[in-house]
């Protein structure tokens, strides 16, 4: 069973502290997916950039920038669990 996701959106915490507007958020985020897009990301990694072209991303091997297109940002971000729980690992303390 598909389950549809909302576009992307910002995790909210129970404490509602907002410090963008709604609109802030949305130029954000096309900034962002422009960049993305448009200049790309240096990935020195030929693993990376390996996995980024079997996805569907523009890969220039010899630059190692990646251009992503924003449906596979958006395709990718729908796979990302909306909720995960953060845990740290116990304190040890040793004594002097």
């Amino acid at each position: 069973m598909t389950v549809e996701r909302p576009a992307i959106q910002p995790i909210w915490s129970a404490f509602r502290v907002q410090f963008l507007s709604n609109a802030q958020l949305d130029a954000m985020q096309e900034a962002t997916l422009q960049i993305l897009e448009d200049v790309g990301v240096k990935f020195p990694s030929e693993k990376a950039l390996a996995i980024f072209a079997d996805h569907g991303a523009n890969v220039d091997h010899d630059t190692q920038i990646v251009k992503i297109p924003r449906d596979l940002v958006r395709k990718a971000m729908a796979t990302v669990p909306r909720y995960f729980r953060v845990g740290a690992r116990p304190v040890v303390r040793l004594s002097p």
